[in-house]
């Protein structure tokens, strides 16, 4: 089976989710070891400050299911977020530096792109 054939939308979802926060994260990957669905995704996350977390990805949003990678805690009682910015603004200060040491970049190459067309 190629990558993306069958595959179930929220590990698809997942997966475009670890790209767009790797540059905030030291390491992210979609879990190879839980199972996931059509309603269910896992992935992992390590955050700059070195805490590891298991994320669950489902219809209701994103939640912190374990505090290591690939476990799901069965007493978990997460709040849910909408994005997973929301859930990496909670529980991480560096991922809030890195946001916006990215958001600052990119004003800069805007304001750069247009001195340069003038």
């Amino acid at each position: 089976m190629e990558e993306g054939e069958n595959e179930p939308s929220l590990r698809i979802e997942a997966a475009e989710v670890v790209k767009e926060v790797l540059y905030a994260v030291s390491e992210a990957w979609v879990s190879r070891q839980l199972p996931q669905s059509d309603e269910l995704a896992y992935f992992n996350v390590r955050t700059k400050e070195g805490d590891t977390f298991c994320v669950q990805l489902s219809i209701q949003g994103f939640r912190i299911v374990g505090k290591a990678y690939d476990v799901v805690e069965a007493e978990t009682e997460s709040p849910f977020y909408e994005t997973i910015y929301a859930l990496l603004d909670h529980v991480s200060p560096e991922y809030r530096n890195s946001f916006g040491d990215a958001l600052m970049n990119k004003l800069i190459q805007l304001q750069n792109a247009e001195g340069e067309a003038k």
